[in-house]
């Protein structure tokens, strides 16, 4: 234990320390407490964890992962498949309600449905599109950086199961009594399974992140035998640079794609809505 009566080293060196800054000119540096670093810390907000429970079944509703009008399970089930109590599943659901992402019915054939999201489309309008547009365009770069490269890596590892896959989904897409929604489904598989062919689990979680912002846009876009057939034909260019195991081939074809569905969802929820306000004021 120190000595602190008044002869001691330590008793005087404690009061040559205590006058030395009382002897200091005092120095504002509540700007440097606040941040003392060159870059940001992001400020931490309070999460529920029914936002988390929310947060995954949105994703997998966006994803087409759970289709429309699939059955989810009971908040009991949910409940233990989340390790929460049904009041936190409860809320989460109460959300995705809100969100026009599901409705509860009641009766004999009653409980949570997923609701067509080509017919809803996450009760998002062109106007909101609109409104976004800058924001969507930074996600459109990210999927030109990506999706590409993950392509160019898929032609080096893809496995000839994965090859098959994509070609049914393909073929699914071209059915006669292929839906609006299941169209929408398979193109989503398929971007998806390139990406978990890269191998690379960084790839493949952006693309699904990529995914989960664009699909509201998507959905938004026409549906008839034009589009199916256009559709086709450059998923089926990347599918034979895939299985000529040409990187090079299938990272530029997938970039021709993607710039593609950008300017065309332009044209259809921007350009087109622009054109509609002129005529008005005409």
């Amino acid at each position: 234990m120190l000595d602190f009566s008044k002869k001691s080293i330590a008793y005087q060196f404690s009061r040559n320390y205590i006058n030395g800054i009382r002897s200091r000119p005092y120095t504002d540096r509540s700007d440097q407490m606040s941040n003392p670093f060159s870059f940001h810390f992001e400020k931490v907000s309070t999460k529920k964890v029914s936002e988390f429970i929310r947060e995954q079944l949105e994703e997998a509703i966006i994803l087409k992962e759970l289709m429309s009008e699939e059955q989810l399970p009971a908040e009991r089930d949910l409940a233990e498949m989340f390790d929460v109590s049904r009041i936190t599943v409860r809320e989460a659901l109460s959300a995705l309600e809100d969100k026009g992402l599901i409705e509860k019915r009641v009766g004999a054939k009653g409980g949570t449905f997923v609701l067509p999201l080509t017919t809803n489309s996450h009760k998002r309008t062109r106007e909101e599109i609109k409104q976004g547009w800058a924001q969507m365009l930074k996600v459109f770069d990210y999927r030109t950086i990506i999706e590409p490269e993950a392509a160019f890596l898929a032609a080096e590892r893809i496995t000839a199961g994965e090859l098959e896959q994509l070609y049914n989904y393909m073929e699914q897409s071209i059915e006669p009594d292929c839906t609006r929604e299941w169209f929408r489904a398979l193109d989503v598989k398929f971007h998806l399974t390139i990406a978990k062919a890269s191998r690379n689990p960084y790839c493949e979680t952006a693309v699904r992140q990529i995914r989960t912002k664009i699909n509201p846009a998507l959905d938004l876009m026409p549906y008839d035998d034009r589009i199916r057939s256009v559709n086709y034909e450059v998923h089926m260019e990347i599918l034979e640079a895939l299985k000529s195991r040409d990187s090079v081939r299938s990272r530029d074809t997938m970039k021709r794609h993607i710039e593609f569905s950008a300017d065309a969802i332009y044209a259809r929820l921007v350009s087109e809505s622009e054109q509609q306000e002129r005529n008005e004021i005409q």
